[in-house]
């Protein structure tokens, strides 16, 4: 199983919540099993499903449903460290976002986020690779984020048109509205980030290109280093192209600069295949979709790709036991009665 990480910059802001709410930080880092010497070592890589949890654990103490929200604005542009020099060799804001993206697993290899454009309009869609228990503090963050880089990477205010999450609300919306400033929807298909197209196409100005090969060579390195399996690096191509719904073979072995022949090779020796990667997707995202949401099961059957209800919930059962609707029923009812 490969470690699944995020680098300790992301404790960026809770000391200072910690302040404001008279609470322990490095006892409660004790509590979830991380060291509170993090604090202190940004590089340093950390459980993702730890930090998943103590970010949840802080919302619960502190009593802040919206903890997401309230840490970011402390995270800016050079919370990605490295990752973010690349903004500083692109030409226009687009390429930017791509670069971004492609180097996103030196900062974590959970987090898929890809880049939609339709007609006038520009998506950057998140979401967790294989999620913990629970990831909402976390995605709430993540989405505000990219806010942040957006606008410091674009070099002035953006109009975002929409952010959207497949959370339920929780009590955030009004936090969410005002850090958004415009129109939120909780509770959906995808959690994303809607603005205008035309901003990729700003020009952006550029660093000493002197730089530029030492800067590549170390994400190089480094992305080398995060994904040393293919079946890895595949996963995370997946997962960023279900998200976009043109998921296919021979698209990820392109988007790997592969022969697709030569990747299901690799993937068997790795045991396992282009199939199973794509299950195991589907059936992850299921499980965020029919208990972290309130969409109609047409609806979810669709977002995963199914051509048929009948099909997702017949794939649902093999997965867990259940048939969708019923795990859903029993989900809520443990929460109700919680």
């Amino acid at each position: 199983m490969t470690r699944q990480y995020i680098r300790a910059r992301s404790l960026t802001g809770l000391r200072e919540l910690a302040a404001q709410h008279g609470g322990d930080l490095r006892a409660v880092l004790t509590d979830v099993g991380l060291d509170p010497a993090l604090l202190g070592k940004a590089e340093e890589l950390i459980d993702f499903s730890a930090y998943c949890r103590l970010l949840e654990h802080c919302a619960e103490l502190w009593r802040l449903p919206d903890l997401g929200f309230r840490m970011a604005p402390y995270h800016h542009l050079e919370i990605l460290g490295p990752v973010a020099l690349v903004t500083r060799m692109e030409r226009n804001f687009r390429n930017a976002v791509l670069a971004i993206l492609d180097n996103l697993v030196v900062y974590t290899n959970m987090l898929v986020a890809s880049l939609e454009e339709q007609d006038d309009v520009a998506a950057l869609i998140l979401s967790v690779r294989s999620q913990p228990q629970s990831a909402r503090q976390y995605i709430m963050l993540a989405l505000a984020v990219s806010r942040n880089v957006i606008e410091q990477a674009a070099g002035h205010p953006v109009q975002f048109l929409e952010a959207t999450f497949s959370e339920e609300d929780g009590g955030t919306r009004r936090t969410a509205e005002a850090l958004f400033a415009c129109p939120v929807r909780f509770g959906v298909e995808r959690t994303a980030l809607y603005f205008d197209r035309a901003v990729l196409d700003l020009e952006l100005e550029r660093s000493d290109t002197a730089y530029h090969a030492i800067i590549q060579r170390y994400l190089s390195t480094e992305r080398a280093s995060a994904s040393r399996r293919i079946s890895d690096v595949a996963r995370n191509e997946i997962a960023r192209q279900m998200e976009l719904a043109e998921c296919t073979l021979e698209s990820v072995a392109h988007a790997l600069r592969m022969e697709p022949r030569s990747l299901q090779r690799r993937l068997k020796a790795e045991g396992t295949s282009f199939r199973e990667l794509v299950d195991e997707w589907r059936r992850e995202r299921a499980m965020s979709l029919v208990t972290m949401t309130r969409m109609p099961l047409s609806d979810v059957a669709d977002a995963l790709g199914y051509a048929h209800q009948a099909v997702f919930s017949r794939a649902f059962l093999r997965w867990y036991g259940h048939a969708p609707l019923s795990y859903r029923q029993r989900v809520i009812g443990m929460q109700e009665a919680s």
